[in-house]
């Protein structure tokens, strides 16, 4: 909780002046009292009527100071919860950009989004009002503990002693109350979750008329999370009341106490009735305060949830005094590298010797799991390998600057993500500099110029989520135009030819094979008519490295590759992952490093 008022230290005048009316307006309440008690003991008690109009001009004006007081304190409480929840929510975000991939790895969106959402939002109302309400409230227990001790000690003790039995009663039932609040976030983040991927797949759930089956499992999520909330609910409200009544005895007893005082002469009736009125103020504050603590207790989880976000380590980031490299060659090399995912049994890639000399194309192939996809992640450092070395133009690329390393490479992944805005500004993305013409221009490239235009707004159009609209070879051809306009000196292609049909697979080729030209090309590709292509092929089984060279000499060796490519020529059917996945172990392999 000390680390979450640190959102409060930037915004420090504005704590200040709410502290201010804070003070304020307990010392405003102070007054009224004080002046009932002079209506009661000289305008009532001694017959005096024309004080009257004085008493009730200065409680009329106090009221108003008091409405005023609360309007700045209202207005810009909400300020302060609202420019600390932003200031949060900032934090969050550029935490989770620079994040590595393995932390996505393992976390669900929806798990994600609930911290972003609902646990940013408690955070916000204990910042901005449980904590300065709270102030607010101990700060006239204070300054009404102070007005009875000017009136009368003995009532003043009479309130103290069951204000701290409660006070002290109260923090030992939050204490105890507040660890099931924990299980409540946890259990709303796993009911974010499936709701998520609910929604994400709505598709195919639609599609296998699965809609009960999810219904039921978002429902047993939700009817835990509604077991939890009234576990915590009865566990608060079985004890709260009996201790939010002992200060209802203490007004009772300032009764007797106080009549007996009256009737004796020790204390005048307006000194009765002020006294009584103030401790209706710290009755009301009291009961305020355990309001308070109920919210407290779920703020206080979703801080340390926060907290636990903010506080991942960053796996992946650039050096303290990197490398810059703004314009390289694009060698890529890589050096006995071994790696294996942090929750996988088995190594991913094993001992890994490669090299991509600077302007050459290589085409990996291999079974879906054999490492393609492992094996690119690694050229732009959104993975470390576990042992061994990626090199780019001879530098280790963990002595790189990262910026400088990724925005010279350009990635088009097997499933193209677009983003819900126009398609300009989607092929636009990571060039921000680029023009509608540099725009269009990389659209021709990835032959998608023409389907563009067709829609009635162009480059304009607006997408939906992912591309919602488009078919799998729009949404590929325009990642690919993403790609080109980027220019990068190493570009990759992880199997972007997998949702387009034989003419657009066409088309692209030839595109392609313009744009390779003076820049390294990793292609990761299943049709044969992509891998006949490249420079060189290098086949992966296992994470290992079983043959590589020209497709003639591939196909000259007689080994595994060769079989694969017979097989799939014997069949229109199989795609080469299905022929990979089913193809007997090599008995040769071999390594033209």
């Amino acid at each position: 909780m000390r680390r979450l008022l640190g959102f409060l230290k930037p915004h420090w005048h504005l704590v200040l002046w709410l502290a201010t009316l804070n003070l304020s307006l307990a010392g405003l309440m102070t007054i009224a009292p004080i002046v009932i008690k002079a209506i009661v003991d000289n305008v009532i008690d001694q017959k005096e009527i024309g004080l009257l109009p004085g008493y009730l001009g200065l409680l009329f004006g106090v009221a108003a100071l008091r409405a005023l007081a609360q309007f700045f304190y209202s207005r810009d409480r909400e300020r302060l919860g609202q420019v600390v929840v932003t200031d949060i929510r900032t934090a969050l975000y550029r935490k989770l950009l620079i994040l590595a991939y393995s932390f996505y790895d393992n976390e669900q969106t929806g798990r994600i989004m609930a911290r972003l959402t609902s646990d940013v939002d408690s955070t916000r109302m204990f910042l901005a009002f449980i904590l300065i309400d709270s102030i607010l409230q101990v700060t006239i227990v204070v300054v009404m503990l102070i007005a009875l001790l000017t009136l009368d000690a003995t009532m003043a003790l009479v309130a103290l002693v069951p204000t701290v039995i409660s006070g002290i009663s109260l923090y030992i039932l939050y204490r105890r109350w507040r660890s099931i609040n924990r299980q409540i976030f946890e259990q709303n983040a796993v009911a974010s979750g499936v709701l998520q991927d609910s929604l994400s797949g709505v598709k195919v759930v639609k599609s296998f008329a699965q809609e009960a089956q999810e219904q039921g499992k978002y429902e047993i999520q939700i009817q835990k999370l509604r077991n939890l909330n009234i576990l915590a609910n009865d566990r608060w409200w079985k004890r709260y009341p009996f201790i939010g009544s002992v200060p209802r005895f203490m007004q009772l007893a300032l009764m007797v106490i106080g009549g007996i005082q009256v009737v004796h002469g020790q204390v005048t009736l307006g000194t009765l009735v002020a006294s009584i009125s103030y401790t209706g103020l710290m009755l009301n504050a009291g009961n305020q305060l355990g309001t308070q603590l109920t919210a407290l207790g779920q703020s206080s989880t979703a801080a340390v949830r926060i907290f636990e976000m903010l506080d991942e380590p960053v796996r992946i980031k650039s050096p303290e005094h990197p490398i810059h490299l703004t314009d390289i060659h694009g060698d890529v090399k890589f050096d006995h590298v071994n790696f294996k995912y942090p929750t996988a049994k088995a190594d991913a890639l094993r001992d890994i010797n490669l090299h991509i000399p600077a302007g050459t194309s290589l085409a990996l192939v291999g079974a879906t799991g054999s490492g393609k996809s492992t094996l690119v992640h690694l050229v732009g450092r959104y993975y470390d390998p576990t042992s061994g070395s990626v090199q780019v133009d001879g530098h280790d690329v963990r002595t790189l600057n990262l910026d400088d390393l990724r925005h010279q490479i350009g990635i088009v992944a097997q499933e193209a993500l677009l983003f819900s805005s126009t398609i300009a500004e989607n092929i636009a993305f990571g060039s921000t500099e680029a023009t509608q013409d540099d725009i269009e221009r990389a659209a021709r490239l990835a032959q998608a110029h023409e389907f563009i235009v067709a829609l009635p707004d162009g480059y304009q159009t607006w997408l939906g989520e992912r591309g919602l609209g488009l078919s799998g070879g729009q949404r590929q051809r325009l990642a690919i135009a993403r790609a080109i306009l980027l220019n990068p000196k190493i570009l990759i292609l992880d199997d972007s030819m997998s949702a387009v049909d034989a003419e657009t697979e066409r088309l692209l080729q030839d595109a392609i094979a313009s744009v390779m030209q003076n820049r390294t090309t990793i292609l990761i590709a299943h049709r044969m008519s992509t891998v006949q292509k490249a420079d060189r092929i290098v086949v992966l089984r296992s994470g290992e490295i079983v043959e590589q060279g020209r497709h003639d000499e591939l196909m000259r060796a007689g080994g595994y590759y060769q079989r694969v490519l017979e097989l799939q020529r014997m069949t229109t059917t199989e795609s080469m992952t299905e022929v990979l996945s089913h193809s007997p172990e090599p008995i040769n392999t071999f390594n033209l490093e």
